[in-house]
């Protein structure tokens, strides 16, 4: 516990969150601005990886995988702009899920172990929830490239699902994954596949009790001041 408080107490965690905050609000514009360039685009998610990291840098065994994860991803990111091949945007994906897992997981546990309410508990919580959000959309991105069809568009439109390493659809499933964990639903963009269903329905369960959770380990913790 004293080494994930050391680092979450750090400048670094309250970085991670803006970086995240702004790939959430700009990185969807940057893909319908910017189509073709590819370094502007990834570049900015890579930032992402490399400010997670530094989230775990004084854990020394965690800290290794983590790195190679991250060289994982970024070759991938590189194969798939060269050669825009499904397998290769399966496998990037893939390893971004659970490079993000890893650090939603010791968010959590930062969370759950820390006996007080902090900034940096307070900062873990919004971040936690946000990589939640993040985590649903990959996992939705490789739904739709195993099988395009299994989303619905209130609109003729529909993106190009293998242009860039991260998909044009990535950024409408983060819309959707969002939409959903805040249970807005304004049906623009719907699953039609039964098990994606489920799982949209299950974000949305999680959505309220994440929240409703979270904020009752923070009362209680503040309780025990």
């Amino acid at each position: 516990m004293d080494k994930n408080k050391g680092v979450l107490n750090s400048i670094r965690l309250p970085i991670f969150l803006c970086l995240l905050i702004m790939f959430l609000v700009f990185y969807p514009y940057l893909h319908q601005k910017f189509p073709e360039q590819i370094a502007i685009l990834e570049s900015f998610f890579t930032l992402i990886v490399i400010s997670g990291i530094s989230l775990l840098i004084n854990r020394k065994s965690l800290l290794i995988f983590m790195l190679s994860l991250a060289a994982c991803i970024l070759i991938g990111i590189l194969v798939a702009g060269i050669y825009e091949t499904m397998l290769s945007l399966f496998i990037v994906l893939l390893i971004e899920f659970i490079f993000f897992s890893i650090i939603f997981i010791n968010l959590l546990n930062y969370i759950f172990q820390h006996q007080e309410v902090t900034l940096s508990s307070l900062y873990a919580a919004i971040t936690s929830y946000l990589i939640l959000g993040i985590l649903f959309a990959i996992f939705y991105t490789i739904a739709a490239i195993i099988s395009p069809d299994i989303f619905h568009y209130a609109s003729s439109l529909k993106p190009i699902l293998k242009i860039y390493p991260h998909p044009a659809f990535f950024s409408e499933a983060l819309y959707f994954s969002f939409v959903t964990l805040a249970t807005l639903g304004y049906g623009d963009l719907v699953p039609v596949f039964g098990p994606i269903k489920m799982i949209a329905s299950l974000e949305a369960i999680i959505g309220q009790l994440y929240i409703a959770i979270l904020i009752a380990r923070l009362v209680s913790s503040q309780r025990k001041l």
